[in-house]
């Protein structure tokens, strides 16, 4: 199952050039929001998505959004940046996650509600490490997308549904079946698309912060906290909530910022 999962990571094609372009853009200091708006306005699909999601009830705009110049002014070019990331995900993969008994709109719903989360918990007071948490939250769970095609291709999909019934947690239940648990699979996509390692490391350090270097730590526990509070179906429950907060306390993160997160969203 190890070989076939590699090659299933090997055999994602990589970025179209639009892509590639806007991710040089924003990693590049010294570049503008004039420059990302360019690059975006090259690939007319890609603009019309990114208006889509800019205009989509997950950010509760007050306005409607038209423009690319106006969704990189009022947003950002780092969150614009992950709603690229958004249209990427949604073009290169066929979304299947049955044998996760999670449904398409379950999934997206789930990547979504985890995305508004972090920008609503961060962009007060912490906005500049959005340039990498956004992004990682977003892609962190796009792993599983791999892991259900290797199931397939494997005929493993019985067995990983027994391993979830029999196993504690999804994690155990991956690495019995595949070796691999989909932070592993994400970080090893990711870096196969030349993504920054900074964004890699996240996801990767993400189910275990005290593994990740001193710099990266903190914000290891931020994307650990929020995969936590929004379950794989895209729930947030009282349980999940606990289990988030729980994290928050180890690693002393900005609990009142978080809990002021949440209950915007439950109220939008």
């Amino acid at each position: 199952m190890k070989k076939i999962l590699l090659e299933n990571i090997n055999s994602v094609p990589n970025l179209p050039e639009s892509i590639q372009e806007i991710e040089r853009i924003s990693q590049d200091p010294d570049s503008t929001f004039i420059d990302m708006k360019k690059a975006i306005e090259k690939d007319p699909l890609l603009m019309a998505n990114i208006l889509r999601l800019v205009n989509s009830p997950m950010l509760g705009m007050s306005r409607k959004i038209s423009t690319v110049e106006q969704a990189i002014s009022l947003l950002g070019k780092d969150t614009v940046r992950t709603f690229v990331w958004m249209s990427t995900v949604e073009s290169a993969f066929t979304i299947n996650l049955s044998p996760y008994n999670v449904t398409l709109t379950e999934f997206t719903n789930a990547s979504n509600k985890k995305l508004t989360l972090m920008l609503h918990w961060l962009m007060k007071n912490n906005a500049k490490s959005l340039s990498k948490l956004a992004p990682a939250t977003f892609l962190v769970d796009i792993g599983r997308i791999i892991i259900v095609k290797t199931l397939i291709d494997g005929n493993a999909v019985d067995a990983f549904t027994s391993a979830l019934e029999n196993l504690e947690g999804v994690d155990s239940a991956e690495i019995s079946i595949c070796g691999y648990k989909t932070t592993d699979v994400t970080a090893s996509l990711l870096k196969r698309w030349k993504l920054v390692p900074d964004i890699i490391h996240l996801i990767r350090y993400s189910d275990d912060p005290d593994g990740a270097n001193e710099n990266e730590q903190k914000m290891a526990a931020q994307l650990k906290a929020v995969r936590e509070a929004v379950t794989i179906q895209g729930e947030i429950s009282e349980e999940s909530i606990i289990t988030a907060k729980d994290t928050i306390m180890t690693f002393k993160l900005d609990m009142e910022g978080f809990e002021e997160a949440l209950s915007k969203m439950m109220n939008s």
